[in-house]
């Protein structure tokens, strides 16, 4: 697992859509472009989630934050309630699971949504800029590969970097308004352009990366 705490309590939120609840995580990084873990309720279908989760980073839906949500488990993989620290400030606690996805994809199989129907017909030529024998496309295909681990999220172009500085645990003393949200079994991600809110990369993580062995 990898773990991270933070004093921000919204950067978790909580969505509803037709597949119920969504606990939605926002890992901010670099080049303007966030990623968002969002979690369903267990019966929920990867379809449902991702749904709600596009939703609310496009702010078609309404998410709450953790500051606004009462006591207990509001949404799934989240318990809020008062939590023992170093420091006054509220605290979120994030849990989650480093994980690597590929995946390659035959546009033509869809040829419509990609405007491909009319370029692929072989029955008369096209692109007669590029030479003098009609052309036609034959193939397209896309290959895509989205990682998540300590140190950032890496999908194709896009690079969201986050990573804090660790030290040694100071010792508890407060008694304040805590939070803590775990990803441990499947979840979907986004990567977002935080200014226009365009979802750039999704996925489904089923089975997250095995922690090397080692000494």
């Amino acid at each position: 697992m990898l773990r991270r705490d933070t004093t921000l309590l919204d950067r978790v939120g909580v969505a509803r859509g037709p597949g119920g609840a969504v606990t939605l995580l926002e890992v901010v990084g670099d080049a303007g472009v966030d990623v968002h873990l969002v979690l369903g309720e267990p019966r929920a279908t990867p379809g449902e989630v991702l749904t709600t989760g596009i939703g609310a980073v496009t702010r078609a839906l309404p998410a709450t934050g953790v500051s606004l949500l009462p006591d207990g488990a509001p949404g799934p993989g989240l318990r809020v309630g008062t939590a023992v620290c170093a420091s006054p400030e509220p605290r979120l606690f994030i849990e989650t699971a480093a994980f690597e996805v590929r995946a390659e994809h035959d546009l033509l199989e869809r040829a419509g949504v990609f405007g491909l129907e009319t370029a692929s017909d072989s029955g008369r030529g096209h692109f007669p800029g590029i030479g003098p024998e009609p052309l036609a496309v034959g193939s397209a295909r896309q290959a895509a590969v989205a990682r998540f681990h300590a140190l950032g999220f890496e999908a194709a172009a896009v690079t969201a970097i986050a990573a804090g500085p660790g030290s040694a645990a100071p010792g508890r003393r407060y008694r304040t308004r805590g939070a803590k949200v775990t990803f441990d079994r499947p979840f979907g991600f986004l990567a977002v352009h935080r200014t226009s809110r365009l979802v750039l990369a999704a996925g489904w993580v089923t089975d997250p990366v095995p922690y090397p062995d080692g000494p």
